[in-house]
């Protein structure tokens, strides 16, 4: 006496747009299917989980076979092949909030700036949003069905704005004349974006409403993508205005990118942060920050070991290794493995590393390189100042190439983060101005490095010296400013890839907002020899849902392969001989 099962009751109105059924909830029927497939906190005292499933499916199917005479979702053309991805996807139209009365209300047209809209106001109004919104956070997409939008790209604010400078091609490393502009610029970002919202309260729903071809038709779904002509209502979500669409949304996808060229160089050297890459197995007890099974490590060490092949660069510099040295050594094991003969090697750690400041740290930086394309020049060092008690010691490492045997130096570094401000001093208390805690600290570390390099070239003075590493520190803020006024050169800015104030690079995404904390810096004598210098895009524009852990992402995700191997983007730079 009841319909096929095969209607099913968490995607009616799906369905229904997908059949062109036409058929419409009336509020009691919508409230009954909402209460009893998504609110079942209230009856669960009552009714045992199986009774309650039960409920939902003889409501739904009486629903269906009062209004729904032959709905039934979608069906493959049978080859057994899910469709090609291609770069415009059409998804089918979330639920919404009130389907016997959407499309009926006349939507208020929204135009040009999302900042200036006050979005409060329309609550429970339809609106339409006129030209292009830019994906620009996906964090929630796979917990909660809500992606983040804006009309352009969002960039931290002293990506590109000087605190202290009103030029930012000035190097001032203190005063804060220009933190208003800062302010502002924060200001505009956080009210430039909206989030669209699938309308439903469930969580860890796979595949996601908006993308139920990703993991099998549909590779991924990067920041950058594009979606056109959204409408629907305005509703309260906790704390946030969301948008719950009326029509299906058609999105145009970033594409993933190839490999950036880095002109002709005779090598490369990478600067890439691996995300708390730890040999020890996290147990919760253990301070360990990595993996927290076997099986997990065993999946962060492949997508690492695609991402470092790929990155095609001789020596690597990098940050966020386990403070030991099997943690490096199981990196190199996994990367000759792969290759089938031994290539790699790593640099290990001077004596008296771990007495040095910043030395005992949980996590250290690393240098590990092709042993057929680069050879060392004495051991690798430390650098031991003061400056970085509160970091990890930077490490040295000098490097002749196979054609040459003029050498360069690599100086690998992970300065001081912007977090814990509850247990920071006075001068490093978060002041306001967009550089967060720890500024004063990093000022510190930036200035320590001047003085490591001047103290190198006062014994030679056309040694080529390259300065890496995530600096924790936006391009226009005071510890990038103390390199520069420090005389060493910001290669992308030498390069061409960055005019100070006008454009903005990235290898992080912060809450939607991109921006630099990965940099080269380099001697004159090295920028010289500079072929390029480029970010390559496989981490931070990725859904997190691609990465090595286990809890909670859906496993058709996975893939030993670069994308989202970490959280920061990696530098690749060229140089020659």
């Amino acid at each position: 006496m009841f319909p096929s099962a095969s209607c099913h009751p968490e995607s009616l109105e799906q369905c229904c747009a997908a059949r062109g059924c036409g058929a419409a909830l009336n509020d009691a029927e919508e409230n009954l299917l909402t209460m009893l497939l998504h609110r079942t906190t209230l009856f669960s005292a009552l009714f045992p989980l199986p009774c309650l499933r039960v409920l939902a499916a003889i409501a739904a199917a009486i629903l269906c076979a009062s209004m729904l005479p032959g709905c039934a979702p979608p069906v493959a053309d049978g080859s057994g092949s899910p469709a090609k991805a291609s770069p415009t996807v059409s998804a089918p139209a979330p639920r919404q909030a009130d389907p016997a009365t959407a499309g009926t209300r006349e939507a208020i047209v929204i135009d040009g700036d999302l900042s200036e809209v006050d979005w409060r106001s329309h609550v429970g109004q339809q609106v339409a949003i006129s030209g292009e919104l830019v994906v620009v956070d996906t964090f929630n997409l796979l917990r909660w069905g809500e992606v983040k939008v804006a009309r352009e790209r969002l960039f931290i604010p002293t990506e590109h704005i000087d605190p202290n400078d009103a030029d930012s091609s000035d190097t001032t490393s203190t005063g804060g004349s220009n933190v208003a502009e800062v302010t502002a610029a924060q200001k505009r970002n956080t009210a430039a974006t909206l989030i669209i919202d699938d309308g439903f309260e469930d969580q860890n729903t796979f595949p996601p409403r908006m993308f139920p071809e990703l993991g099998t038709g549909l590779d991924t779904v990067r920041l950058g993508s594009v979606v056109q002509g959204v409408s629907g209502e305005i509703q309260t979500r906790g704390n946030s205005l969301v948008l719950v669409p009326n029509t299906p949304l058609t999105w145009t996808l970033a594409e993933r990118p190839q490999r950036p060229s880095l002109g002709e160089p005779a090598v490369s050297v990478a600067c890439f942060n691996v995300l708390n890459y730890f040999s020890s197995i996290d147990d919760g007890r253990n301070d360990a920050r990595g993996a927290d099974s076997e099986a997990e490590r065993e999946r962060q060490e492949a997508k690492l070991t695609a991402a470092i092949l790929a990155m095609q660069a001789d020596v690597i510099g990098l940050m966020e290794l386990e403070n030991n040295l099997d943690a490096e050594a199981r990196l190199v094991a996994s990367l000759n493995r792969t290759l089938g003969e031994e290539r790699f090697a790593a640099c290990g750690l001077p004596a008296g590393f771990h007495s040095a400041p910043g030395g005992s740290d949980a996590i250290r930086v690393g240098i590990i390189y092709r042993s057929d394309r680069v050879s060392t020049v004495g051991d690798v060092e430390v650098i031991v100042d003061e400056a970085f008690r509160e970091a990890r010691a930077p490490l040295v490492q000098a490097f002749t190439m196979a054609e040459s045997e003029q050498p360069f130096t690599v100086v690998v570094n992970h300065w001081k983060s912007k977090g814990g401000a509850d247990e920071a001093d006075a001068d490093n208390k978060d002041r306001g101005d967009g550089q967060g805690a720890y500024n004063a600290t990093r000022r510190d570390q930036a200035a320590a490095i001047c003085r490591y390099v001047d103290a190198v070239q006062k014994r030679e003075a056309d040694a080529r010296i390259l300065v890496i590493g995530d600096f924790n520190a936006y391009s226009q803020e005071d510890p990038l400013d103390t390199l520069r006024a420090g005389g060493l050169v910001d290669l992308r800015e030498r390069q061409g890839g960055i005019d100070p104030g006008t454009t903005a690079d990235y290898s992080y995404v912060y809450y939607g907002q991109c921006g630099l904390l990965d940099h080269a810096f380099g001697t004159e004598s090295m920028a010289a020899d500079v072929t390029g210098i480029a970010t390559w895009h496989i981490n931070a524009d990725e859904l997190r849902g691609f990465d090595y852990n286990q809890e909670y992402n859906p496993e058709p995700l996975y893939e030993a392969s670069p994308y989202r191997s970490s959280d920061h983007d990696p530098v690749l730079i060229g140089i020659a001989k």
